[in-house]
């Protein structure tokens, strides 16, 4: 959908050049292989949230497997370089472990437009299509919703940014056991001492923020697959979204480690399949033991460089390091 084809009204709001079309929106802090899809698919069953074109980085680079080619060279020549060339650096790299520059206020408003517009880009099944089971968000609808973004690793420091940009947003942060990232990482030829480093910097980031802006809340993966139903009610809660006006709620199928050390869906023929939800019943798509099976599959001498280096940051959370 062309910028041309949507709804005038909305438009119409956008008066002036710092004012954001994104009205209060919610915006994750995740690690990659920490659960960050999960979390989404919780905030995406409310009828009035839903994504931009992917993960945050991935809204202004090209390369989601959904990117069409004609999306590919759009992102790369009106929304990565551009970005780029304006703020002086690569503010979106997921891998950038460093405080982002200033960007000034014309290139803000350019990202939050670009927010804007990826909800429309998005209407595929395992995203912005279906307010609700089997039934379709019309164009006025995702028109009105919250954006929802998840921001992987190094885009924590886009917090200050983001905070200057929505004053009325909400940051949601999801923590993990840091040696079941590390062992998904691994599998991936990351190093130990790599990815000890990025989850030291990251969680260090995290805890700064909740400890410095009430809006800030750092959630768990523990909690949210031995609980599900209990840790949706508080996320809910946190998010300032409704969760009466959610009949039910969308899960994905996705691989996990299983206790033989196995990569297993508990659920589907194939990744990404939606499934539909009561809240009660929610738990029967959720594996607790992921956590556990992961950390047994970690080499002795791979989990001591890791903790080496972000064991500190594990303890700071929470999570046992013997």
């Amino acid at each position: 959908m062309c910028a041309d084809s949507f709804p005038v009204p909305v438009f119409q709001k956008f008066e002036k050049d710092d004012e954001m079309l994104n009205k209060r929106p919610i915006i994750l802090n995740c690690f990659a292989r920490g659960g960050s899809q999960m979390l989404v698919n919780l905030c995406l069953s409310h009828p009035n949230a839903c994504l931009s074109s992917g993960e945050t980085h991935k809204v202004f680079k090209p390369g989601t497997p959904f990117d069409a080619g004609w999306l590919r060279v759009k992102k790369r020549l009106f929304y990565d370089w551009p970005t780029r060339l304006m703020v002086g650096q690569d503010i979106f790299d997921p891998h950038l472990l460093k405080e982002r520059k200033p960007v000034p206020a014309y290139v803000r408003t350019r990202i939050d437009r670009i927010f804007y517009e990826g909800r429309f880009l998005n209407r595929i099944p395992e995203q912005n299509m279906y307010r609700y089971e089997g039934v379709e968000y019309t164009t006025e609808q995702l028109a009105q919703c919250r954006l929802v973004t998840k921001s992987l690793n190094g885009l924590v420091y886009l917090v200050d940014l983001f905070r200057e940009m929505y004053p009325d947003a909400v940051f949601i942060a999801l923590a993990r056991n840091g040696l079941a990232i590390c062992e998904g990482s691994l599998r991936r030829r990351y190093t130990a001492e790599e990815i000890g480093t990025e989850y030291h910097t990251v969680v260090s980031r995290m805890l700064k923020y909740q400890e410095t802006m009430p809006n800030y809340h750092i959630l768990r993966y523990e909690e949210m697959v031995s609980d599900t139903a209990a840790f949706t009610r508080k996320l809910y809660k946190l998010a300032d979204l409704d969760i009466a006006e959610v009949p039910k709620f969308r899960l994905e199928a996705r691989p996990v480690t299983t206790a033989d050390g196995k990569h297993e869906r508990l659920k589907g023929s194939y990744d990404r399949q939606l499934f539909w939800y009561e809240l009660d019943n929610i738990q029967q798509h959720v594996r607790s033991d992921v956590n556990e099976n992961q950390i047994k599959k970690l080499p002795a001498e791979q989990k001591k460089r890791f903790l080496a280096i972000a064991g500190d940051m594990m303890e700071s959370l929470g999570y046992s390091t013997a």
